[in-house]
């Protein structure tokens, strides 16, 4: 059903939620670094929901080639270039909210969806046309030329707009979905997120860039001093292979988050470690230095640090 390019828990949970046939979340965050993969997945979910044939993939009808390509009338990127009349402005403003909010008190056939971020339109560089060729060979394209998603934040939405929108995310019609792609919930205010489906999104690289089952070997019984000994390791192959350490911590969440589907009864003792992976990214944001916040994580990871 879901291209196998987005292998990640998030296939795996919006497949699952697909057959159980509920009604599919009027607001969605994606949070994480990789916008332009929250971007694409977020286009082969309104893919599915609106596909005429079979959702398969490589289904041809109208309605998947036009959302893949970005060019489908009700899967809208909403940023601050787009989707407006006074191209002058560089925030999402009020008239793009009340411009969206008209639109959804028509009826429609269609499951539309309404995708916020920041956006560039310049000359791309050589790594973001690198990390759009993957894509383009499913044939997913971007909108327009030069244009990139980016994440969004409080700058670019701010409050006003952010308000103004609020009534509709709370009582959305049927087959009405907003999606916000940001690196952290915290980028939105918190009326909107308290009435939105949070999901970390997967750091993208390589499968051999990171090894995470051996960062977490042991787990969820490693000893203090085998939860030190990772640090440096981290830490070092964060700095070789340039990936941020943010990042990283996103994909020991995902990780965690698959662990849980194989053994539900560990559900409780992962989501709280789940937790404790989010507190060390809200560290490294704020400037600690991240051997100190991976040495406070691995502590409370380990086996005596539960009791202490």
């Amino acid at each position: 059903m879901i291209n196998p390019i987005f292998d990640s828990f998030l296939k795996e949970y919006f497949e699952t939620f697909f057959k159980t046939g509920k009604r599919f979340p009027q607001s969605i965050i994606f949070e994480g670094s990789d916008t332009l993969y929250s971007y694409f997945f977020s286009l082969e979910l309104s893919r599915i929901l609106n596909c005429s044939l079979n959702q398969d993939k490589d289904c041809s009808c109208t309605n998947c080639k036009w959302i893949k390509e970005g060019n489908h009338p009700s899967v809208i990127s909403v940023t601050p270039l787009d989707f407006k009349e006074d191209s002058t402005k560089t925030v999402i403003s009020v008239k793009q909210i009340e411009k969206i909010t008209s639109i959804i008190n028509i009826s429609s056939d269609y499951h539309r969806f309404f995708i916020f971020s920041d956006v560039k339109s310049s000359s791309l560089s050589e790594k973001e046309k690198n990390n759009l060729k993957k894509f383009n060979h499913e044939g997913f394209l971007i909108p327009k030329e030069n244009w990139y998603p980016y994440p969004l934040n409080k700058k670019i939405m701010q409050d006003e707009a952010s308000n103004a929108l609020l009534k509709s995310v709370e009582e959305a019609p049927d087959k009405v979905t907003f999606v916000f792609l940001c690196n952290s919930k915290e980028d939105i205010i918190s009326t909107i997120v308290s009435r939105s489906n949070v999901f970390q999104v997967p750091v993208q690289y390589e499968k051999s860039s990171i090894d995470i089952v051996e960062f977490l070997s042991g787990y969820p019984d490693f000893k203090i001093e085998e939860g030190i000994e990772k640090i440096q390791k981290i830490i070092d192959m964060s700095q070789e292979k340039n990936i941020d350490m943010i990042d990283i911590l996103n994909s020991f969440q995902e990780y965690l988050y698959s662990l849980m589907e194989i053994n539900p009864n560990m559900g409780n003792l992962i989501l709280e470690d789940i937790k404790k992976i989010q507190l060390a990214k809200k560290q490294i944001k704020a400037l600690v230095a991240p051997y100190y916040a991976l040495e406070s994580l691995f502590i409370s990871l380990s086996k005596e640090g539960r009791n202490l």
